[in-house]
């Protein structure tokens, strides 16, 4: 839920680059495609050294990618549409079977203003890949890559009505995330599987109220309440004779908050406040768990955790800017002895333009995950460097490193894992 920024490097970067495009020729749409050559040691993200006979081990490979990708804007006045879309192919030299990923990007964004004060937005975000940094973009519930073909659909929408009466604003939302993975227990050979860990619906509802302080600097207090519903929809057994709704939930999120703008460049705002969960369904789950982990307590029936999401953008020259920002929040885990895990991320990005031909993009994100049962925790630090030259009008040569590791207190869980690529990009 709330997700906040994609950490795989070529993916985010190259749907970066296409809107400033799109600013700079004054079109309605762009279409792009790029090619790269790319040197990958860990695609599998395993462990360097087997952890029993059989299991995942490192293994780096040469590769290509290709991936055209488009952009639409329309406009109606009152109304706008924009509607985008990418597809890529990564082929692994390594590889003497199905050595090629395929994945698939589609977005769209829909805004009517019924009157200056009241607007409706609708967004969606689908996604077909197996890499979990776009699966999973922001508070990421697995952190390992998933074979086969994984969908991920979120839908968003919302409406907001300023100044309801003096100074005060207000937006009601929705939100709606849908994944279903691939590998299922009889494919796997046993439970455990990716769609009995990760297939689940979340529906997320927000109110939010807002008082404004200063029009001259943008300042507003806000108040608000969201309630969360997490449903598991695969009916494979999770761990021993555990099904996936035992860690179904719902959580009440009450915060406050505000936004300010220190200067036309800078700007921050925030929420915190608490995550009240609920686990109806929890007590399926005691016998099972408790002859699996007997050292460890059932699945909790209830807990409170904080909640904080809070950024801030600085635009510290034309087409420069830095964000950073934290987020913590209980989410979904792929631990089968959990009921979900207490993350805390940290992220930041870094957009340069050094000439106007020669722009470079630093994208950072840390996440630290804490376990219930086993007691245990996971730290991941993920980050990418884009570099890229316009060289000529319509083409653009790039170049990148993207960096990941996991340190976790589980056996055969930590990886690391280092990408480069280079490769050329063509947009008109």
């Amino acid at each position: 839920m709330n997700r906040i920024i994609a950490t795989t490097g070529a993916a985010v970067l190259g749907a970066v680059a296409v809107q400033p495009a799109l600013a700079q020729d004054g079109k309605p749409w762009n279409v792009t495609a790029s090619v790269r050559t790319f040197y990958d040691d860990n695609y599998t993200t395993s462990p360097s050294q087997a952890v029993a006979p059989g299991a995942p081990t490192k293994r780096s490979s040469w590769g290509l990618e290709l991936s055209p990708s488009g952009f639409y804007k329309l406009d109606w006045g009152q109304t706008s549409l924009n509607l985008s879309s990418r597809y890529g192919m990564r082929y692994y030299e390594d590889r003497t079977s199905g050595s090629a990923d395929h994945s698939f990007d589609f977005g769209a964004d829909f805004t009517h203003r019924f009157t200056e004060k009241q607007t409706l937005n609708v967004t969606d975000s689908f996604a077909v890949a197996q890499e979990p940094g776009v699966l999973d973009p922001g508070l990421a519930s697995t952190f390992s890559r998933t074979d086969g073909t994984n969908l991920r659909n979120n839908f968003q929408v919302k409406h907001t009505w300023d100044d309801i009466i003096e100074r005060w604003s207000g937006e009601a939302s929705y939100a709606n995330t849908y994944y279903d993975y691939q590998e299922d227990n009889s494919s796997k050979g046993g439970v455990g599987s990716r769609s009995a860990l990760l297939d689940r619906v979340e529906h997320l509802f927000s109110l939010v109220g807002r008082y404004r302080i200063f029009d001259e600097t943008g300042t507003e207090l806000l108040l608000g309440y969201s309630f969360g519903m997490t449903e598991s929809t695969s009916k494979d057994y999770i761990v021993g004779t555990v099904l996936p709704e035992a860690r179904d939930s719902q959580s009440h999120y009450f915060f406050t908050g505000m936004s300010h703008k220190f200067t036309q460049e800078l700007r921050v705002n925030g929420r915190v406040g608490l995550q009240y969960v609920e686990y109806p369904n929890a007590a399926s789950a005691d016998a099972a768990l408790a002859a699996l982990v007997p050292a460890e307590a059932p699945f909790q029936r209830s807990q409170v955790s904080p909640y904080v999401d809070a950024n801030g953008t600085w635009d510290y020259l034309p087409n420069s800017s830095l964000q950073l920002g934290v987020r913590v929040a209980r989410i979904t885990t792929d631990i089968s002895t959990s009921a979900d895990a207490q993350a805390t991320t940290i992220y930041g990005s870094l957009n340069h333009e050094f000439v106007p031909d020669l722009k470079g993009s630093l994208l950072a994100q840390f996440q630290h995950s804490d376990y219930r049962s086993p007691s245990a925790s996971d730290n991941l630090f993920t980050t990418g460097f884009n570099l890229e030259w316009k060289f000529q009008q319509f083409l653009t040569l790039e170049a990148g490193y993207n960096y990941d590791r996991l340190d976790s207190d589980l056996a055969g869980r930590s990886y690391y894992r280092n990408r480069v690529y280079l490769g050329l990009r063509a947009s008109y």
